[in-house]
C-alpha cells in the first residue's frame, strides 16, 4: 500500500513588481488631483457665471433721448431680454446694436451713455441698447462672457429685422460684448447663402442644411451685418474670463485661470459649437471695422489685444478704423478721451451714412 505524503503544497499569491505598484499609486494620485482641480474649477466657474451684474442706474426722463421700451426672447425662445430702442427724427441709415461688457448693462458708461446714444442718433442711426442675459432687467441664470450671449445678439438682430425700418445692422460691442458679437457673426451662414438657397442652388441648400435649426430659422445671414465696432477686443473670449480669475487674487488663480474658461464654455453649451478664437471671424470678414483700445490696457492682456488688432490690420487695413488711447485702462477710450473717440467714430460712420 503506497504511503501518502503528509506534506501539502500551499499556494502562494503572486505579488506585482514594485515598479508597477508605484506607477499605479502615482496614477491614482494624479487622477485624484485632476478630479479635485476639475471640481474646484467648475465651482469657481459657477460662482463667476452667477455673479450679479450692475443694476440699471436711476435717472430722470430728460437725461436720455426719447426711446421705446422693448422686450424680446433670446434664441432659446425662453430668456426674456429688455432694452430701449432709439430712432432718429429723419429716415434712419441703419441700426446700431450696443452689446455691453460682462457685469454691465445697457448703460455701458452709466448715465454718460446718453451722450453716446445722442451722437449715434445725430448721425442718422437707430440704436438698440439692451441687457444681455443675467444683466440689468433681463432674465438668465448664468452669464457666459460671450459664450452664451452670442444667442442674445442674434435675437437682437432678429428683433431689429422684424421691427425696424432699416435694411441692416451694425454691432457695437464692449469688452466681452466684442466676443459675443464676433461669435454671433461666426454662427451665421456666409453672406448670400440664404438668397442662393431660396433660388434653389443645390450647393447653398446643402451648406444651409448643415447649420442648427435655430440658425436656419433666422431670415438673415452674415450679409445683414453692415459693420462691426469693437471696443477692447481680445484674441479669445477666454482672456476676459482669465482676467476675472486673476482679479480675485486667490491662491489657485494662476492654475485655474487656464481651466475655468473651459468650465465656462461647457456650462454655456459652447463646446463643439465653434472655436474660442476671435481672430479668424474678424479677419475673415470683409465689412468695415472700428477698433478701440488702450495702448496700456489693464485687466486684460495687452498682448491679446495686440494680436487681434495687428492681424486685422495686416489683412484688412483698408476697411479698418483705429482709435487707441494712451490712457491706461479698460474700455476707457470714451470716458478718458471722448472728443477723439467720437472723432474716430465719426470717421468710421461717415462713409456708411453717406452711402445711403
Amino acid at each position: 500500500m503506497p504511503i501518502k505524503s503528509s506534506i501539502s503544497h500551499v499556494g502562494t499569491k503572486r505579488r506585482l513588481p514594485e515598479r508597477i505598484r508605484l506607477i499605479a499609486a502615482l496614477l491614482s494620485v494624479i487622477a485624484l488631483i485632476m478630479i479635485l482641480v476639475a471640481v474646484l474649477a467648475f465651482t469657481r466657474a459657477n460662482r463667476l457665471m452667477r455673479r450679479p451684474a450692475a443694476p440699471l442706474e436711476t435717472f430722470s426722463s430728460n437725461i436720455l433721448p426719447s426711446f421705446t421700451p422693448v422686450c424680446f426672447l433670446s434664441l432659446d425662445n425662453q430668456t426674456r431680454l429688455y432694452g430701449w430702442f432709439f430712432a432718429p427724427k429723419d429716415p434712419p441709415v441703419s441700426t446700431i446694436i450696443l452689446v455691453h461688457d460682462q457685469g454691465r448693462n445697457r448703460l455701458q458708461f452709466g448715465l454718460d451713455s446718453a451722450d453716446l446714444y445722442r451722437f449715434l442718433l445725430d448721425r442718422g442711426f437707430c440704436v438698440l441698447a439692451f441687457d444681455l442675459r443675467r444683466s440689468g432687467e433681463s432674465d438668465g441664470e448664468l452669464a457666459g462672457f460671450g459664450y452664451a450671449e452670442w444667442a442674445d445678439v442674434l435675437a437682437a438682430i432678429r428683433y431689429v429685422r422684424q421691427n425696424a425700418s432699416t435694411r441692416d445692422v451694425l454691432l457695437f460691442g464692449f469688452g466681452t460684448g466684442t466676443a459675443a458679437s464676433l461669435l454671433a457673426l461666426e454662427q451665421l451662414p456666409p453672406p448670400g447663402t440664404l438668397r442662393a438657397a431660396a433660388d434653389g442652388q443645390p450647393e447653398a441648400e446643402k451648406k444651409l442644411a448643415a447649420y442648427p435649426e435655430d440658425i436656419r430659422n433666422l431670415d438673415f445671414d452674415q450679409g445683414y451685418i453692415r459693420g462691426l465696432l469693437l471696443d477692447t477686443p481680445c484674441s479669445s473670449a477666454d482672456e476676459y474670463i482669465r482676467a476675472h480669475v486673476r482679479e480675485n487674487r486667490q491662491w489657485d488663480g494662476q492654475l485655474l485661470q487656464h481651466i475655468i474658461p473651459l468650465a465656462v464654455r461647457i456650462a454655456s453649451g459652447h463646446v463643439g459649437n465653434g472655436s474660442t478664437g476671435l481672430v479668424t471671424p474678424l479677419t475673415r470678414s470683409q465689412i468695415p471695422v472700428f477698433l478701440a483700445y488702450s495702448q496700456e490696457a489693464t485687466r486684460v492682456s495687452p498682448e491679446s489685444i495686440a494680436r487681434i488688432v495687428d492681424e486685422r490690420l495686416r489683412l484688412q487695413a483698408d476697411t479698418t478704423t483705429i482709435f487707441a488711447t494712451a490712457e491706461p485702462g479698460y474700455i476707457n477710450g470714451f470716458s478718458a478721451d471722448r472728443e477723439n473717440y467720437l472723432k474716430a467714430l465719426e470717421e468710421y460712420l461717415e462713409p456708411i451714412a453717406s452711402a445711403r
